[in-house]
Order: C-alpha cells, then structure tokens, then sequence
C-alpha cells in the first residue's frame, strides 16, 4: 500500500495544535495517512521514529538561495536542518525579471552576496527563464520565486538614484506582470538598498498592486525604525495587498526594550485592515555587503563607477570622511573577503582592522571595497536578545534564515537558523512551546504565501517532512566556525523523496518549483 511508513512518530503537524502519537505513510510524493496503523500494514521502507518528533519540512520564508540553488543544486546547508521550501528573491536583489543590460548590472553589484556563481550559466532574462534553469539543474528543496524590484529597476533605468519617469515605471509594472503570469509569487523590494531607495511612492505603490503581494527590507531598522515600519503600513494600505516585513529587527541602543511598542504599531494596523506580517532570524547579528553602507550620491551609477571613484584619491577621500561618523564600528565585523590584503582581517571588528592597518575606518572601508572589487560583506552585532525573544512570540511572526551563500566567515544563520530555534528558544529559554514554534517554520509560512498542501501533515499533503530529536536539535554554526551541520535533525523527505538519512545527506534532487 505504501511506499514509506515513518513508525511512532509524535506528530507536531504545523497547524499549532498540540502534538499526538501516530504513524505517517507516503505514497508517492504525498502523505497517505497519519495515524496509527496495525503492525500487519507494511512498505518498502518502514522507519522507526520512536522518541523523535516529526513536523512539516521546514518553509524558510526568506533566503538569497538565487545562485547556491544552480550552483549546488544539493542545497546540504538547508537540506541538513531540515527546509524543503526556500522563498526567494528577497530584500529586491536579485536576477530576473531583467534585461541582458540589467543583468550584467545586478551580477556585478550583487556578487558579494550570492556566492561562487562560476558553475552558473547567467543565460536567462524572463521569470519563466530562470525558474527553467532550475528544474533542468534539479534543486534539493521546492521553490517559491518573488520577482526583485532591483533587477525590474536596473533594466528600465540603469544604476540611476532617481525617482523613475512615467514610462520606466510603466515598464517595470509589465516587467512585474509577466513575471506572476510566469510563476512569480509576488515582489520582493529593498528600500535601504541602492538604487531601490530613489523610487518614489508612484514606483513602489504601482508595482505592489501589479505583484499582489510584497515582502519588504525596510528603509531602516535602526533610529528611523517606527517611521520606515509606517512607511510600509502606509505602502500596503495605499497598494490594498498583504506585506511581509523581512527580518524585523530593532536595531542599536536606541530601540532596546522597544519591540512591544512595535508590535503595537503592527496590530493597530492589523485592526485597520492591512494585512501585515513579518519574519525573523534567531539571532543578534545581521549581515549583508559594505558598499550599502555609503551614502547614495557615490554609488550612483553602479559598481564600476563606484570602483572608479575609490581608485579616485579626492572622491575617496570625500567617500572616507563621510564615514567618520561617530557610530559605533566595533560591532560592524568584516566578511566574506578574498584578497591578500584582507583575507587576515576576516572576522574583525572594523574598529580593530583599521587600527591594525593604521587607517582611519573611512579609508579602511574605501580599500577593503576597492581591494575585494566591492565582494566584502559584514556581520553586524546591533540587536537585543530581548526584542528578539519578543519578536519572534508575536503571532503574525514566521522563521526566515536571510542566510548569505558565501565563502569564510559567512552569519552562521545559513547552516543554524532552524534547529537554533527549536534548540535555544524552544527547549533552552521557553521563549516558543514547540508546537507554537513549528507552525511558524510552517503552516503559518504556506497559509501566509498560499501553499496548497504544503506546511502541514495531514492526509493528503505533499510529504515534505523532516524527523528530529526534541530533546536534543540545536545549531552548531557559529561565527568563528559558520558551516557546522546542526545536531538532532535524523531525516528529510521531500515531496516523498528521502533527501536526508540518519542524519547524513543522499544528495536527491525532488524539489519543484512551486507556481500560483
């Protein structure tokens, strides 16, 4: 009758309801049934889950897995704790829609963030395209695909940090257009990130109506926090569509203690009517490229203009002093560098690298950019563990890794996100009840992007399932060493295909890309 029958399973099906005794059977790439089963009833592959939990495979709503999916295709850093749905483009950096101009345009500005892409062909330009080049790859994990307003930008009107003219605006609503008809779940933009931050409400209102959907990094998540979070209320209420705010964070001393206040804010929008949620990663650190941190004027124009002025020794000089602004850069850390010059310094706070260069923190920005050819990425230690704690309670709140696929001494939420969850604030500070804290890695991710037969077990559904061990899951990524394997995740099925057994990898490829 079955093809794999997991036995004794303490089911925690990701709706939040509490968890119960039961077997799962699958039958091709769907669950058969949960529930217990006579002895007598047999498969091919029966696995004994006694003393472990089994629960939906894990959704991660918000990843950057555009390029680590085509290059390795395995996907064993979130194969491994246990996702089989990645949710991507996100923070509006990404690779298609495009133009062949716009492409070239994103690769080079955005190649710090997305990993080694030299097994990656870059042959494609529609949505259709590109979710091609994934199903022909084969992929570990299913795909969800948000269309980046960033690559929609650069086609219509280059590198330029300006509001659009009518008729570029008009040109990324149908570039947003084809892209759902294509596959596109909705849009995904950035508003701290250059040029995306230049466009103006008539820009970011109509393409949020023409996606249906938008997930957003925030113009700030620092001292300007509640004014962009209102910025965003006032997006989604103008637009009519539901938002996802991307890793919501209170960032810097300033916002300490402040998250009940934010989610206030959130819930007397709720109360309105706009339709408003967010995702979190379990950690105090955030991460993403050092050219974000310059002003806008010296980035316009895009990464080779850029490269022309730190080579310039005056616009340099202009670029430094604007950086030399009193703010607190021991808790800015470098990462993600290759060169000679800077490779060493991997891991160092910017403050003590400057100092060991002999540099002021302006200039030493300047020629670690210059040097790395704007490559250089960082970790930044800006939030508080009690507004994490209380973000990740608030009950319009899902799990996303925002995990970056580079090299060295990457934020280790790439290999620990999930299992740190269920391991630090399920078991260890009582933070989440594990049933509360596997909806929000499921259920509440699919019924949210409107999953059919995903984030749940039950009769019927697909069979993405990942088996742990409760007593004993936990990450062991850290800063220094970012791509250990989590402990206590045994087994991963996906779309009824095993992609992971007792806990090691088997390399399978039976991800889908997921379409409206």
């Amino acid at each position: 009758m079955f093809d794999t029958i997991l036995r004794s399973c303490t089911v925690i099906d990701g709706t939040g309801s509490p968890a119960f005794e039961a077997d799962i059977a699958i039958a091709g790439d769907k669950i058969a049934a949960v529930e217990t089963l006579p002895e007598y009833v047999c498969a091919e592959h029966v696995v004994d889950c006694a003393g472990m939990a089994a629960a939906p495979g894990f959704i991660d709503i918000h990843t950057h897995a555009d390029i680590a999916l085509l290059a390795e295709p395995q996907h064993l850093p979130k194969v491994m704790q246990g996702v089989t749905t990645e949710v991507f483009t996100n923070c509006g950096l990404g690779f298609a829609p495009v133009t062949a101009s716009g492409l070239a345009l994103q690769k080079s500005a955005l190649q710090g963030l997305f990993g080694d892409s030299s097994k990656v062909r870059w042959d494609w330009l529609t949505t259709a395209d590109l979710l091609a080049a994934y199903e022909k790859s084969g992929a570990a994990c299913n795909v969800v695909y948000l269309a980046p307003h960033g690559a929609m930008r650069a086609s219509a009107m280059g590198m330029e940090n300006r509001p659009a003219l009518a008729d570029e605006r008009s040109r990324m609503v149908r570039m947003m257009q084809q892209a759902c008809e294509e596959g596109a779940w909705g849009l995904s933009t950035g508003l701290w990130y250059s040029p995306m931050r230049s466009a103006d409400r008539l820009e970011i209102d109509a393409l949020c109506k023409a996606a249906g959907f938008f997930a957003i990094h925030q113009r700030d998540y620092g001292e300007k926090l509640f004014e962009a979070t209102r910025e965003t209320l006032d997006i989604a209420r103008a637009a009519g569509v539901p938002v996802q705010i991307s890793h919501l964070q209170l960032n810097g001393p300033g916002n300490a203690d402040r998250a009940s206040e934010l989610i206030e804010l959130l819930e007397e929008a709720l109360a309105e009517g706009i339709d408003v949620s967010c995702d979190v990663y379990p950690y105090t650190a955030g991460s993403t490229l050092m050219q974000a941190l310059l002003p806008e004027r010296y980035l316009e124009g895009g990464p080779d203009a850029l490269m022309e002025k730190l080579a310039d020794s005056g616009i340099c000089r202009e670029i430094a002093d604007s950086l030399e602004d009193g703010r607190d850069w021991s808790v800015y850390v470098l990462s993600g560098a290759r060169s000679a010059g800077f490779l060493p310094q991997e891991g160092m706070p910017f403050s003590a690298a400057a100092r060991m260069k002999g540099m002021g923190i302006g200039e030493w920005i300047c020629r670690a950019l210059e040097a790395e050819e704007l490559r250089a990425c960082f970790v930044h230690h800006a939030q508080h563990e009690n507004n994490v704690r209380t973000m990740l309670q608030w009950n319009r709140t899902m799990i996303g890794s925002d995990g970056l696929h580079i090299a060295g001494k990457r934020h280790p939420r790439l290999c620990g996100t999930f299992p740190r969850v269920l391991g630090r604030y399920v078991r260890e500070t009582g933070t989440l009840e594990l049933e509360e804290a596997v909806h929000k890695m499921t259920g509440a991710s699919a019924a949210r992007l409107g999953l059919a037969g995903r984030g749940t077990l039950k009769q019927g559904a697909f069979a993405d399932i990942v088996v742990f061990s409760a007593q004993n899951v936990c990450d062991e990524a850290t800063f220094e060493q970012p791509d250990l394997f989590p402990k206590g995740i045994h087994h991963v099925w996906c779309n009824g295909v095993q992609v992971k057994k007792d806990g090691m990898p088997l390399y399978a490829l039976p991800g889908r890309i997921l379409r409206p």
